[in-house]
């Protein structure tokens, strides 16, 4: 009896860090009044979109910033099924939160070699896309108009739904130090739709006991 016993419960542990591995990391709310901003953004990969693969290559983060122009640091998941790239961060004060656009930030290797020399290192790049690293480069792209959003105090507010067609330098067949970067004139915002608010009913499903405390706040979530 007591075998069995251990097996249930090794099994119902087993399940629920299962179950909690389907959705992303998130601190709990710290206060009443806090609040979460969340996004949607996709790559174009031959006229469909799709999630961003950040790496220490080359990532894309939004470039949000709040009523005193601080940089909002966005956390990235992209295990969504059906959707693209999600963007989130917890714990903001109410306020007024501007997105002006993408930064996509990529490896220079010839930096990279600079930095291990004059550090005497050879550690691999970090991927930090907010960190301003001396060996990365950023691009920035704005959008045609900045998308302004009044966050309210207990609440999670979306800024929509948007989506970039690129083209790389080199890539992964390039050989140069900027391989990865963008070829500016190829590369534009072909979505942005801060009307779309499917995101908000598409996060109300996730059920951790953190995201649960989080969909308390969320306009979407059934109460």
């Amino acid at each position: 009896m007591k075998k069995i016993i251990g097996l249930l419960i090794v099994s119902f542990v087993g399940i629920t860090t299962s179950f909690a591995g389907l959705f992303p990391s998130v601190s709990k709310p710290s206060s009443p009044d806090a609040s979460m901003i969340v996004l949607q953004f996709g790559i174009d990969d031959a006229g469909k979109l799709i999630g961003c693969a950040n790496t220490s290559a080359f990532a894309w983060v939004p470039v949000v910033k709040d009523s005193d122009g601080n940089i909002i640091k966005f956390r990235v998941f992209n295990g969504g099924v059906d959707m693209t790239t999600i963007f989130y961060k917890e714990n903001l004060k109410a306020g007024e939160y501007t997105l002006e656009g993408f930064n996509h930030v990529y490896l220079d290797y010839g930096k990279l070699d600079a930095y291990r020399i004059e550090k005497g290192t050879k550690e691999a790049a970090k991927e930090a896309p907010y960190d301003n690293l001396p060996y990365d480069v950023v691009q920035f792209f704005a959008l045609d108009e900045p998308v302004k959003l009044n966050l309210e105090p207990n609440k999670i507010m979306s800024f929509g739904n948007y989506g970039v067609k690129y083209k790389y330098k080199g890539g992964l067949a390039g050989t140069t130090d900027d391989r990865w970067m963008l070829v500016e004139d190829e590369t534009k915002i072909i979505l942005a739709n801060s009307e779309d608010q499917s995101l908000l009913n598409y996060i109300s499903s996730w059920a951790t006991k953190k995201w649960r405390m989080w969909n308390a706040k969320n306009p979407a979530a059934k109460k």
